[in-house]
């Protein structure tokens, strides 16, 4: 198991660096190894990384994440909240704080707003076995899993990339950067940061684009999308934008080939009329 000295020294330096690798924290490298052993195939890491990633994005829609955080929900959960299921923070570096990885369990950062509701949860990852979890996570196989990222922006200071996926009402940010354990830039998620979602759409084109990759249909050819003249509507829950989707195939059989309609709000959150 990783003391929570040496954990507090990797996991703090990424609230200064964007990194979870700071100038002169310790290597893991042995201990990483030993840990990990050969006793969890590539296949069945992967597969786990995979699970992990699938777990963080679904979990995300209600502004929580997996695992033994669960329940905890951002602008909702109260930092008392926290303090009963972990206990008083084992630091507090900057704006979060910080509970140390520990038995396989990843390490976590809480940020709050004034009103002492969470703001932020961070996910560190492992420092045991990282390869089944964030580790094994890739700007490859974020791609392959959850389509292409709504953006992805350059965290200042560092040389990490933020791959940012829009969940409703809340952001998933996955920072890819230097391995926690294993020195150096290795491409895959050094933490997971969970926020509210800042999303604000404003034209129907938006809304199209915005969709299209929310059903992951990007790169499909045959279902056109339309604002349906862009006008902006209104309804009891907010002010949205019309789409329909419109099978191109299905056309060219005779048919009317409407297989969608949908209303998309300004906040991000759509839904099917169809």
């Amino acid at each position: 198991m990783v003391g929570k000295k040496p954990t507090f020294k990797v996991i703090a330096a990424s609230l200064l660096t964007g990194s979870v690798l700071g100038i002169g924290a310790p290597s893991f490298t042995g201990l990483a190894h030993a840990a990990s052993g050969t006793s969890i195939s590539y296949s069945e890491t992967n597969q786990m990384a995979v699970d992990t990633l699938n777990n963080l994005y679904d979990q995300a829609f209600s502004g929580e994440m997996p695992g033994n955080v669960q329940g905890l929900k951002i602008n909702k959960s109260t930092r008392r909240a926290v303090h009963q299921k972990f206990g008083s923070p084992q630091e507090v570096n900057n704006q979060f704080d910080l509970y140390s990885w520990e038995m396989g369990q990843p390490g976590y950062g809480f940020a709050y707003n004034k009103d002492n509701t969470i703001s932020e949860i961070r996910n560190f990852g492992t420092g045991v076995e990282r390869q089944t979890n964030l580790g094994g996570i890739t700007p490859e196989l974020l791609e392959k899993e959850l389509g292409h990222a709504n953006k992805i922006l350059n965290v200042p200071g560092t040389n990490e990339l933020d791959y940012i996926y829009k969940t409703g009402d809340y952001e998933l940010h996955f920072v890819i950067g230097d391995n926690p354990i294993l020195e150096g830039f290795d491409q895959t998620v050094n933490h997971v940061n969970l926020t509210a979602n800042k999303t604000h759409i404003s034209s129907g084109t938006a809304a199209v684009k915005y969709l299209r990759h929310q059903l992951k249909m990007d790169n499909n050819d045959d279902i056109v999308f339309s604002d349906m003249g862009g006008d902006l509507k209104k309804d009891k829950i907010g002010s949205y934008y019309k789409i329909k989707l419109t099978s191109k195939s299905i056309q060219e059989e005779g048919g009317t080939g409407t297989v969608g309609l949908y209303k998309v709000y300004q906040d991000g959150t759509y839904k099917s009329e169809y």
